[in-house]
């Protein structure tokens, strides 16, 4: 069992018995990815609200928790379930702020930006919109890389893969997503 998983094998039942500092060693070791999986929600604040709320949900539904070492895949799925909850408000409130704008004012066109900054922007956008297309097994196995201590054992505790089996679809997402930035500068 990887070093994670026994952690979090033994900071659950903590938990469970009232240990906040186990709790808190739990947030401390899964905040970063689950934060990186929040940043399609929309900003940085918006991440962070739902960063909060995943670790809420899963503290106070952990006593359903069947496996203390399947914590952190358990986490990850109500990291993907608070996202799609929020991307779906986010859109159903965006309509409607349009809808009662367009009907009270005009719209003020937007101020100039530095080019730099404008620039950098584009980049974020073009590299969220790429990442939001993958298929959600990259997109994690990217997140994973990126973001978590030990991706293979993260991989294997959330996705059920090998070292090997992670490595591969990493280079597939790699590939994937630098084929759709590339198409993406050239339209």
């Amino acid at each position: 069992m990887c070093k994670t998983m026994s952690d979090d094998a033994s900071d659950v039942p903590a938990t469970l018995a009232g240990d906040r500092e186990a709790f808190a060693r739990l947030y401390e070791r899964h905040a970063p990815v689950i934060l990186s999986l929040c940043r399609r929600c929309g900003s940085p604040a918006e991440a962070d609200d739902a960063l909060q709320e995943v670790f809420l949900r899963a503290f106070g539904r952990l006593h359903h928790l069947a496996e203390p070492g399947g914590f952190r895949t358990w986490l990850y799925s109500i990291a993907r379930r608070v996202c799609s909850e929020r991307r779906r408000s986010s859109r159903r409130r965006t309509r409607h702020e349009i809808e009662a704008t367009m009907r009270h004012t005009e719209l003020d066109p937007p101020s100039p930006n530095p080019a730099a900054q404008a620039e950098q922007a584009e980049q974020l956008d073009r590299l969220t919109a790429a990442l939001d297309h993958l298929p959600e097994d990259e997109r994690l196995a990217i997140h994973l890389y990126y973001l978590d201590p030990d991706p293979p054992a993260a991989a294997a505790a959330a996705l059920g893969l090998s070292r090997s089996g992670f490595y591969k679809l990493l280079h597939r997402a790699r590939q994937r997503l630098a084929k759709q930035l590339r198409e993406a500068r050239t339209s």
